[in-house]
């Protein structure tokens, strides 16, 4: 392939820092090495972050947008050296080359615009649902009236299970306001720590607080969380809260007795000083 025929530069755009800033530098990194393949190659990285593999499909769509775009010109381009190539006059030729570009322009202008992804709107804090009292079924009131006991009955199966879907992170991705609808990202990172052992009220917490910040990529916020914890053995919400140190507090220990020299031990027996005259 000549050296003309290979694309040689890419563009960056400045809306791709807003995913890139919750993920690891090593994982920027191999997204930056990962566009110069994909542009000279054509070979997409591989990675094993779900953040920044979500990263990737977004910076995907921009450089075959542009990959396709250079194709045509270069192709136009072709066409017009052909023309130029197989006149002989030079008035002639110059007239082929001006409407080969004017071909070329009017084959881009009519061109559909590209629909660019409108960042996702950044959620306001919503508060935990609280929880709805279900109401108690026409048989077991009649259970309730005829025990002897009067100790309430058990609630059925069925109510049980909807009120744990109603906790699920799964539901809890929609009730915060974190997103519109569930999507295949977010569900595959819940499964992915769910299956390693993590606990779905260690997941809903974490989801709570992207809610409490107001962060722009709450998918890559929730899964940095979970990946720490996972790197620290950290598998239930009572063990990450044990964690964290509560609030107010502070470094200060306190001693016994003081340490350092005491200024006022000796104030007694201590000479007096006597300001020079």
């Amino acid at each position: 392939m000549d050296k003309q025929d290979k694309k040689v530069s890419v563009l960056l755009y400045a809306d791709w820092a807003a995913p890139l800033r919750s993920l690891p530098l090593e994982d920027i990194g191999r997204l930056f090495l990962g566009i110069l393949d994909y542009i000279t190659t054509g070979a997409a990285p591989v990675l094993d972050n779900p953040g920044a593999a979500m990263a990737w499909q977004f910076m995907r769509m921009r450089l075959d947008d542009n990959l396709e775009k250079w194709d045509a010109t270069r192709q136009k381009r072709r066409e017009a050296g052909r023309l130029g190539a197989d006149v002989t006059n030079g008035k002639e030729r110059q007239k082929a080359a001006k409407a080969a570009n004017a071909g070329f322009a009017e084959t881009e202008a009519a061109k559909p615009a590209v629909p660019v992804p409108a960042p996702e709107p950044v959620p306001a804090p919503v508060p935990a649902p609280e929880p709805v009292p279900v109401p108690v079924p026409v048989a077991a009131k009649a259970a309730l009236q005829a025990s002897p006991d009067g100790e309430p009955p058990l609630p059925p199966p069925e109510c049980e299970q909807e009120q744990e879907k109603a906790h699920t992170p799964e539901a809890q991705w929609v009730a915060l306001g974190l997103g519109k609808t569930l999507g295949p990202i977010v569900r595959q990172t819940i499964q992915t720590y769910r299956e390693a052992g993590l606990e779905d009220g260690l997941m809903v917490e974490a989801m709570r607080e992207a809610a409490a910040h107001q962060v722009k990529a709450p998918a890559a916020y929730l899964d940095s969380i979970l990946g720490r914890c996972r790197a620290e053995g950290i598998l239930t919400l009572s063990a990450w809260q044990a964690r964290k140190r509560p609030a107010g507090s502070s470094k200060r220990v306190d001693r016994p007795t003081p340490s350092g020299n005491d200024f006022l031990a000796d104030a007694v027996t201590r000479p007096r000083r006597h300001k020079r005259k």
